[in-house]
């Protein structure tokens, strides 16, 4: 005979009814709100080592998608939710959110590029060199030794064409040799790095080298 459909959660132990279904699995609203913060949490973790894949697997990304329809639909129960339940289900979707427009952005292409940091703090500020690890259309990953904070407004010059632009950090991480790396994202210009014409021409370092 086949099984009987049942509206328990399916976390052994659980006698809840369950309320949500993420990755084929019924769970209640605790069970499923432990389940999808920790797989939530270990995939946005993969994107703080400097060297992130943007593009994570199909499988990945439709967990997303259920966990943001779901939490959408959960906290729209109002009457059968308490303000505190409401809230951490709106937190998630929209951490779950954030991370998959994330994973649909244009993937890092390892570039060693010659470029000037600058802060702005001081007029007479002398610009930081440094290279950059990989780069995006409107990303990079550099290494620096000045100290940068989140959110941080900078100014990056590449070498050799002299292009500049504005960025913030997006994150950073402390590496050997009191050196930083960092994450900066580029705001006033959609192909400061020229991958959209990679076909074409090619990057060049500061050492005049073709790559």
């Amino acid at each position: 005979m086949p099984k009987k459909e049942t509206n328990q959660c399916s976390w052994t132990g659980c006698e809840r009814t369950s309320t949500a279904k993420v990755s084929e699995r019924a769970l209640c609203l605790e069970h499923f709100l432990e389940v999808s913060w920790r797989r939530v949490e270990s995939i946005k973790g993969t994107f703080d080592t400097g060297t992130e894949e943007r593009n994570l697997s199909p499988e990945v990304q439709t967990f997303l998608t259920e966990v943001i329809s779901q939490t959408t639909l959960l906290a729209m129960e109002t009457r059968l939710m308490a303000p505190r339940q409401r809230d951490t289900l709106i937190e998630l979707s929209t951490t779950a959110a954030e991370i998959y427009k994330r994973i649909q952005r244009a993937p890092r292409i390892a570039r060693r590029v010659c470029c000037l940091v600058s802060t702005g703090l001081v007029s007479k500020e002398i610009p930081e060199k440094c290279y950059t690890i990989n780069v995006s259309r409107r990303g990079a990953c550099i290494e620096i030794r000045q100290a940068l904070r989140m959110g941080q407004p900078i100014t990056l010059e590449r070498v050799d064409t002299r292009k500049t632009v504005l960025a913030k950090v997006a994150w950073t991480k402390p590496t050997v040799l009191d050196r930083l790396m960092v994450g900066v994202e580029i705001l006033d210009e959609e192909d400061f790095w020229g991958l959209g014409q990679e076909g074409k021409r090619r990057i060049t370092d500061a050492s005049g080298a073709k790559r």
